[in-house]
């Protein structure tokens, strides 16, 4: 087997067993701190260019094999390790949280936002020695919401400004599956996020040299110039996207309808793109250069051609970003010039496995991206059908028949990296990749880089007018019902037989018959887990300060509360109820209970009825209420919590306990909080009671209207997510929880939990479980076991990019 085949293979698993693990052995630590990180990855580097060097490129014996696999799983190890270190040394520890710090700082990016806002990446440069902190590394690197970017339009990429900041640890939400943000952050070395808390001073500082300056303030010049050009087109926000890879301005819906249709891989930056724009560059600047003799004796053509288009590839890329596509594209072209320079002598799966190499040199936590996997894992299905191992139909028109098996090919290749990472497949990806791919191949794309390039506002204009043309039949497309296919989390053994169905897919015909893969395949649409009879399951949701659960039974899907929204993109129904929902094969509720209209609480209810039309609609809201006229629209049925009568689901006990609230009752009494819907579940040997943001005035009126029977439950959602206003200490006692759950964020700007309150949960040896300690949290409540059986995200999903404190009861004061 190739040297670098085999070598490439071994760094690729080595990295993955490397970001599975779930803390850093100290060895890293220790390597970091005595050689650093860069000199280190050099060093190893260096070595093995060297080793390569020697090679013939084949291993000859069993020996060499063994070595070179070796070499390739320590050198991932050491060089994935020294890094890793290397950052958690730079990260804010989760004690600095909320520290103010004046200092020195670099801008390194600017991406756009809504509403005029922006994303500031910076880099603390204290030139000071009293401007140094603790909580605040030198070097490390924070991300920035910057409001209004209007008022800084004049700091410029690899300028030094001095301004106040307030830090924040990297710590956020963490769900039981789907996006991690803290990988995200990691990954791209941010050691934490800021506000500003004061306005900036920008510093004189010599005129930068680095190129990669440049072509960062390139790219937001051009930036700059698109989105005052196009300030007023709905389409903006996409050829933004095109020229300079920023998708900050393409709106959430149009992400779905992307999605949806299967063309989300043409929004930003193609791979497909650059390689067409590469090899028009390289044919051109090979006609150029066959007109002087003098330049094609020293340099044949084709080869001066695929140099150029090698380069123009490069440059394109950078201007996009430089994300894990254009990695891609740009070292595979690099490849292809390789075999070039060899005479021919390099097959294609030599030159994919050098792209490969390349990219994971050049980043060793690409791997995590899903681009990653869905560019690589695409190459790969193309380059194995065009090595003569398939034919799907017998050409009689050459170019349609290479289309249709490269289509089959990508499809069946990426059925199952869709299924595990957007819980989807587009049926008609097909049709709506075969018009848009030309479309924007040919019209939109050149047009918008001859805008954006050459700033020219008639090309600018004619692409997003292009694009608009396009929208009509995307948003036909994504308008049928059938237009994405659901496809649940399937269980790994599934997972397993699925890639090998999708492989007995690809394979010659007569080898293992195609029926066989398609069966296999198939069991993509095995059943969802489900509680047995008479069991139930509840999921706590992480959507930070606020509530959002699922009660599951046999057959029924139970919603209660949906959530704080902040904006269309920040909106927990979109970031977590729903991805959770289609995790689950759930397209909707039999029944959402919505607390009360707090906006912790409700802020994704419009969402959330919206999308995933619930059965049934019950909540303590006024009948006028937006949200009911919303349900009656979507003909979902309407009900008053507090007037419920009890049910049952699959052997499952729903009490709710409705407060009878008199006109003439205490205003307090009346107030939101207090009129929250509770809801008691419960099976033969577990019950859980749903509070919602209940005081201590309606406890005691639930007390005198209920008894402490009716209220008595082994698992406590506790009220008001822990503000001492509540769960008082009659309360408690008539309940009798063993465990209480609490739902708040993280160092929230309440002080939910209050230190008085989990001291009372305490003393009264109650176990309690917070969501800003835990993360989501899901709980089997089976009716021939009486112990709980809890999956806590924090231990479930533990990395060592996680920052989690060592206490799952931490309050605050």
């Amino acid at each position: 087997m190739p040297t670098l085949s085999l070598f490439t293979l071994a760094y690729l698993l080595s990295l993955l067993l490397f970001h599975s693990q779930a803390e850093l052995p100290w060895v890293w630590h220790s390597i970091n701190q005595q050689i650093g990180s860069t000199n280190t990855v050099l060093l190893a580097w260096a070595g093995l260019c060297f080793l390569l060097g020697q090679q013939s490129g084949v291993c000859k014996s069993k020996t060499e094999t063994i070595i070179w696999i070796a070499l390739g799983l320590v050198t991932a190890q050491l060089c994935a390790g020294v890094q890793a270190a290397a950052h958690q040394q730079a990260q804010i520890p989760l004690h600095c949280n909320k520290q103010i710090i004046e200092s020195e700082f670099k801008l390194i990016e600017k991406a756009f936002r809504d509403k005029g806002s922006q994303t500031w990446i910076v880099q603390h440069t204290p030139h000071n020695p009293q401007t140094l902190s603790a909580c605040l590394k030198p070097g490390a690197r924070l991300q920035i919401f910057i409001e209004k970017a209007d008022a800084y339009t004049s700091l410029l990429p690899g300028q030094h400004f001095k301004a106040s900041i307030r830090i924040k640890p990297p710590k956020a939400p963490l769900q039981l599956a789907g996006f991690d943000v803290h990988r995200h952050w990691f990954a791209n070395q941010i050691a934490g996020t800021a506000q500003l808390k004061s306005g900036i001073q920008i510093l004189l500082t010599d005129t930068p040299t680095n190129p990669v300056v440049w072509m960062e303030r390139l790219r937001l010049h051009i930036a700059n110039w698109i989105v005052y050009t196009l300030q007023d087109h709905p389409e903006q926000g996409l050829v933004l996207a095109m020229v300079v890879g920023d998708q900050g301005l393409i709106s959430v819906e149009d992400r779905e309808m992307f999605n949806n249709t299967g063309i989300a891989h043409l929004v930003a930056i193609s791979g497909l793109h650059i390689t067409l724009f590469a090899m028009l560059a390289g044919k051109g600047m090979g006609l150029l250069w066959r007109r002087s003799a003098w330049l094609c004796l020293r340099i044949p053509a084709p080869l001066a051609g695929s140099a150029f288009g090698l380069l123009f590839a490069l440059l394109y890329g950078l201007v996009a970003g430089w994300g894990v596509p254009a990695q891609r594209t740009v070292f595979m072209l690099f490849a292809l010039f390789v075999g070039q320079l060899r005479g021919g002598m390099q097959s294609s799966w030599d030159t994919f496995f050098l792209a490969l190499f390349l990219t994971l040199a050049f980043d060793n936590w690409a791997v995590l991206d899903a681009g990653f996997l869905l560019s690589f894992g695409a190459v790969a299905a193309l380059v194995f059908v065009t090595q003569g191992h398939i034919h799907v139909i017998k050409p009689q028109h050459e170019f349609i028949a290479n289309a249709f098996k490269a289509q089959y090919s990508v499809t069946i290749a990426l059925l199952l990296p869709c299924a595990v990472l957007f819980n989807q497949q587009s049926i008609i990806s097909p049709v709506a990749n075969a018009l848009s791919i030309p479309w924007m191949s040919f019209v939109s794309t050149p047009l918008a880089l001859l805008g954006g390039l050459l700033q020219q506002t008639w090309a600018a204009l004619l692409a997003a007018d292009s694009l608009a043309l396009q929208r009509n039949w995307l948003s036909a497309f994504n308008e049928l019902s059938w237009a994405a296919l659901p496809i649940h989390n399937q269980p790994g053994w599934i997972n397993i037989l699925v890639a090998l169905g999708s492989i007995i897919l690809l394979l010659p015909p007569g080898i293992i018959s195609r029926w066989i893969g398609l069966a296999l395949v198939a069991l993509l649409a095995w059943p969802a887990p489900r509680p047995a009879e008479n069991d139930f399951w509840m999921t706590a949701m992480d959507v930070g300060q606020g509530t959002a659960i699922a009660i599951q039974t046999r057959n029924h899907l139970l919603i209660y509360d949906a959530g704080p929204a902040f904006n269309e993109r920040s909106n927990s129904a979109r970031r977590v109820l729903l991805p959770w929902m289609a995790a689950h094969n759930y397209r909707h509720a039999d029944l959402f209970v919505l607390s009360h209209d707090d906006a912790d609480h409700s802020g994704g209810a419009p969402l959330f009825i919206t999308k995933a039309p619930p059965l049934k609609f019950a909540s303590s809201i006024p009948g006028n209420h937006p949200l009911y006229e919303l349900a009656t629209q979507k003909r979902s049925a309407i009900e008053n919590c507090h007037r419920m009568n009890n049910w049952t689901w699959n052997g499952v006990l729903f009490e709710p306990i409705g407060l009878d609230t008199p006109a003439d009752a205490p205003h307090k009494l009346l107030a939101k909080n207090n009129q929250s819907c509770v809801l008691k579940v419960s099976n033969s040997l577990h019950s859980v009671l749903l509070t919602g943001d209940i005081e201590a005035i309606s406890e005691m009126q639930l007390l005198i209207q209920h008894g402490t029977e009716k209220l008595h439950s082994k698992v406590l959602l506790v009220p008001h997510h822990g503000s001492k206003t509540s769960s008082t200490l009659p309360f408690l006692q008539a309940v009798r929880p063993e465990i209480a759950l609490i739902q708040a964020g993280w160092k929230n700007q309440f002080g939910h939990p209050h230190r008085q309150i989990t001291e009372r949960y305490e003393s009264s040896n109650i176990e309690v479980f917070n969501t800003a300690q835990n993360g989501a949290m899901k709980w089997t409540f089976g009716h021939n076991n009486p112990n709980p059986q809890p999956i806590h995200a924090s231990e479930a999903r533990q990395r060592y990019w996680h920052m989690h404190e060592s206490s799952a009861k931490a309050h605050q004061d």
